[in-house]
């Protein structure tokens, strides 16, 4: 089975390999270098740029490229909260659509030549996971003098292409082999690249004041009904459950949060939820989210980006509904930097919980549990054990 599954892989690789290189002939990176001129790409998705984000402060204050013009390339999802956030710190953004970038052979050489019309001193990748198609490719085909990345790990890629694509790279950043929570991992590229001591612990995002269209109860907590994939999605019936529970027995107001992608969950919500609530799903922008969640109580959600948006605002309390992806690395955080993360976990973690943390931190490990086996009264548990502390 797992022979079988390599050889789909290795074929399909093979096959955009050919596709993408056809695609690169086209590209003719400029040769004319702009002076302290650094390209900082980070293409992964939203919660895994809120643990990153902070750190590109720290880049633009270092002794080393102070003085550089920075140009960031980012993925297109965060592009409101990347501007709203970190504006002050970018000198000129790119944004790329990954989907369409991975998938429209013509969108992908246009963006190509934009990235590239440019000769870069430096260009720094930091992602420790990296994407042979996506981020990798764009280091190979881009003009610099200097190209720092990641020594990363194999969650994302195959062995023999990582041998492939650590050659694009003329400095890989070293790090510790081990399970880390993914701040930790972020902090520990930065504080190698810059040779210094960042000391932040955990992602913190200060709000500016941004024009808010909706009018939020008092005292409410937040339903986070979305995630990235569906494996990740808690069903809404169970949702339903815990709300009924947060009003009836907590005297919270309810608030539906969630993307556009999750408006289906929340019909389905409203058909079986009969108390008034504030509906807020695929209503929002991202830094409008950022403003419900910092003025909320309480949150409970899958295991997606919006916990990453909760832990950094400072919520008082969270709790996570959570399958078993990537145990320590995006979730729990740990506690001794927030002791205000709650995480519920699948029956199985619970049991073993050392002998999960060894297998998850295995390459290419992907949770199989179905985290609809996580009981409505087992989360229950959690938020009355945590609110009657």
């Amino acid at each position: 089975m797992r022979v079988g599954f390599q050889l789909i892989s290795t074929t399909k690789f093979l096959i955009n390999f050919f596709f993408f290189r056809s695609v690169d002939l086209f590209v003719l990176p400029s040769n004319k270098l702009r002076p302290k001129s650094l390209l900082l790409v980070r293409l992964d998705a939203i919660g895994d740029y809120i643990l990153f984000r902070n750190f590109i402060k720290d880049l633009r204050s270092s002794s080393k490229y102070k003085e550089f013009e920075i140009t960031f390339l980012g993925n297109i999802a965060y592009k409101s909260l990347s501007l709203e956030l970190d504006g002050e710190y970018i000198d000129r953004f790119i944004w790329i659509d990954k989907g369409k970038f991975l998938k429209n052979l013509n969108y992908r050489l246009n963006k190509l030549k934009e990235i590239s019309d440019v000769r870069y001193e430096t260009v720094v990748h930091p992602v420790y996971s990296r994407e042979f198609f996506t981020g990798d490719s764009i280091v190979k085909l881009i003009n610099a003098n200097e190209k720092i990345g990641s020594i990363g790990d194999l969650s994302n890629t195959m062995k023999w292409q990582k041998n492939i694509s650590d050659k694009y790279y003329g400095t890989l950043i070293p790090a510790q082999d081990k399970l880390m929570f993914e701040f930790d991992r972020n902090r520990e590229f930065f504080e190698k690249l810059l040779d210094i001591k960042i000391y932040l612990q955990k992602p913190i995002i200060h709000l500016q004041n941004t024009i808010f269209n909706f009018k939020l109860p008092k005292n409410y907590a937040i339903i986070f009904i979305g995630a990235s994939a569906s494996f990740r999605k808690w069903n809404i019936n169970n949702f339903v459950k815990i709300a009924e529970y947060l009003k009836e027995s907590h005297e919270y107001n309810i608030v539906l949060c969630g993307g556009p992608a999750d408006i289906g969950e929340a019909k389905e919500f409203k058909k079986y939820y009969k108390d008034e609530y504030l509906d807020l799903v695929g209503k929002t922008s991202l830094v409008e989210l950022l403003i419900v969640i910092n003025s909320g109580n309480i949150m409970i959600a899958n295991e997606t980006s919006a916990p990453h948006f909760a832990m950094a605002l400072g919520i008082k309390n969270l709790f996570v509904i959570y399958s078993g992806n990537h145990y320590g690395r995006f979730t729990p955080y740990p506690k001794d930097v927030s002791k205000n993360y709650h995480v519920i976990c699948h029956p199985t973690i619970e049991k073993d919980l050392d002998g999960y943390k060894k297998l998850s931190n295995s390459y290419g490990f992907r949770s199989s549990l179905n985290i609809n086996e996580i009981s409505v009264e087992g989360v229950k548990d959690k938020i009355n054990e945590v609110l009657k502390c």
